[in-house]
């Protein structure tokens, strides 16, 4: 993992570079003052440029979704591949919506009816059909994304459908008689990028269960924290993953009654350990069933995925850190807590452990026995109880640990709370570069 701090900013220039390729050579093709020499060629153009460059988003996109680990290397972490998915596919769509729209708005001069009839499917014009049938499938899959609110195995069912929307547009692409069936290298170029989305899509949504590696748990013990939160301890069938501290996995618990889908979560015990441990908090109606199935859990199979994730303190810098830790956030600190006594590098921490209550304070013995164990790494723990203290802001955490220079802070809670304390850095003069935040969800 050490080789990530190199290479995490590399994923948007690279993405832009390979859809900026497509884009340049179709600018090759001809004279730039023929394609915008008028209002008809200048839609045109821009209708052409628009489905080149939606395309090959669209198809980059799908292979974001593969959670193929080198992509973590590029962006800094699934979590920030996800929220580039999520921002691509925007682009994607509004790429591939001006696309239509700009082809017909170039017959408008000429012919009101032809342009509305480029808009309508045509059974006698497949290649329309096609692209017309695409555009109205991401239309709905988008619609459904930003708009509605499904449950999280219905909105699983709608987006296998993406790859159906894909294939239809990249047939569109294939024999749609234009500028790129006469210029076979960037038919080449977007066709294989039609090949790789679709591969993307067979890997990890039609076929996970044979292409994507998966290991086998049992629960050895699963214990009640507090009213809302749990821990779950699992073993190995046979060979268990491996795994640094502060990564995820995703798991899937196979038993009667218990829904198998997919739910990610933290790990909180050490890379030294055995076996693996997950904190499970109630957040949602996933999580609050795991946590009423809890009395008949030991033993119940599991299916783990991963490890994924690159919130770990020896990828972000200098010794002298600041942890912050919201709530449930406090799951990645146990495992990385549990190694900074096998670091051969003296680190000074303090974590900030907020909470609602006082009875939200997992663990603190499991803090406690890590300060133990670090003989001269200094290590301090220090809770904020918000009931009692008020929100923790940026400058009780600046006034306690002597200021932010030469220093690196990692936060993991509340969506929110990371937001506002973000903001409040910003303000106190510190570097978005100092700042490393795990902000994928539980659920």
């Amino acid at each position: 993992m050490r080789f990530y701090r190199f290479t995490h900013y590399l994923g948007w220039p690279l993405l832009l570079t390979l859809c900026f390729l497509p884009a340049l050579r179709w600018a090759m093709m001809q004279p730039m003052a023929t394609r915008f020499d008028g209002p008809v060629t200048t839609m045109l153009s821009i209708g052409q440029l628009a489905g080149i460059i939606g395309l090959t988003l669209f198809a980059f996109n799908l292979l974001l979704t593969t959670r193929i680990k080198f992509f973590e290397d590029l962006f800094g972490g699934l979590n920030r591949v996800f929220i580039a998915h999520h921002l691509i596919g925007t682009i994607a769509f509004v790429a591939l919506l001006a696309h239509p729209v700009f082809l017909a708005l170039r017959l408008v001069p000429s012919s009101m009816r032809d342009a509305a009839l480029l808009l309508v499917p045509d059974l006698g014009n497949l290649p329309v059909l096609f692209g017309i049938l695409s555009l109205l499938g991401l239309i709905m899959l988008m619609y459904v994304t930003f708009f509605m609110t499904l449950h999280y195995r219905t909105w699983i069912l709608v987006h296998k459908f993406l790859g159906a929307v894909f294939f239809l547009a990249g047939l569109h692409v294939l024999l749609t008689p234009n500028d790129l069936s006469r210029d076979h290298i960037l038919q080449t170029y977007l066709l294989g990028l039609v090949g790789l989305g679709l591969v993307s899509y067979c890997y990890r949504t039609l076929l996970p269960g044979i292409f994507v590696k998966r290991y086998d748990y049992v629960v050895q013990l699963a214990k009640r924290l507090n009213d809302s939160t749990m821990e779950v301890d699992l073993m190995p069938v046979k060979k268990g993953i491996r795994f640094e501290a502060g990564q995820f996995v995703f798991v899937s618990f196979r038993a009667e009654g218990l829904s198998p889908e997919w739910h990610p979560f933290t790990i909180s015990s050490s890379p030294s350990d055995q076996g693996l441990a997950i904190t499970v908090k109630s957040l949602g109606a996933y999580t609050e069933m795991l946590s009423r199935f809890l009395p008949i859990m030991n033993g119940v199979f599991v299916k783990v995925e991963g490890a994924y994730g690159r919130f770990e303190f020896r990828d972000v810098g200098g010794p002298n850190q600041i942890w912050i830790a919201g709530g449930i956030g406090i799951t990645p600190f146990l495992s990385l807590a549990r190694s900074l006594a096998a670091s051969e590098v003296t680190y000074h921490v303090d974590l900030y452990y907020a909470v609602k209550t006082e009875s939200e304070l997992l663990d603190m013995d499991l803090l406690q026995q890590a300060v133990v164990g670090l003989a001269d790494k200094s290590f301090r723990v220090i809770p904020f109880v918000s009931t009692k203290q008020g929100q923790l802001t940026a400058k009780y955490v600046g006034d306690m640990s002597g200021g932010f220079t030469n220093k690196e802070i990692l936060v993991c809670g509340p969506p929110p709370m990371m937001a506002a304390l973000k903001k409040q850095f910003a303000t106190l003069g510190v570097s978005k570069g100092q700042i490393h935040t795990e902000e994928f969800r539980m659920s």
